[in-house]
């Protein structure tokens, strides 16, 4: 098995879009090589278990209308780039 590093991008969307939060969080990951680790990121019940609370804004009752999680970089145990989103530019 082999160790990678995950970068999620997280965006919340709310009907006033200047209450809209975007962060990046960093997970682990363990998995036999990048195709394989490209089959649990892609479980949708994985999305579902990333913590989004940093994107929910706490300025207002209102909650998001859609909370968006993307996974956008992923670098092997050795620190090295081997998965960047065409879109992603921090």
């Amino acid at each position: 098995m082999a160790n990678f590093m995950v970068t999620f991008q997280l965006i919340s969307n709310y009907d006033d879009e200047s209450l809209n939060l975007t962060d990046t969080i960093e997970e682990g990951y363990e998995a036999d090589d990048l195709d394989a680790l490209f089959e649990i990121l892609d479980d949708p019940d994985e999305m579902d278990s990333i913590d989004d609370a940093s994107v929910i804004n706490m300025d207002t009752d209102e909650t998001p209308y859609e909370v968006n999680i993307e996974y956008v970089l992923i670098k092997d145990e050795s620190g090295a780039e081997v998965y960047r989103d065409k879109d992603y530019n921090p």
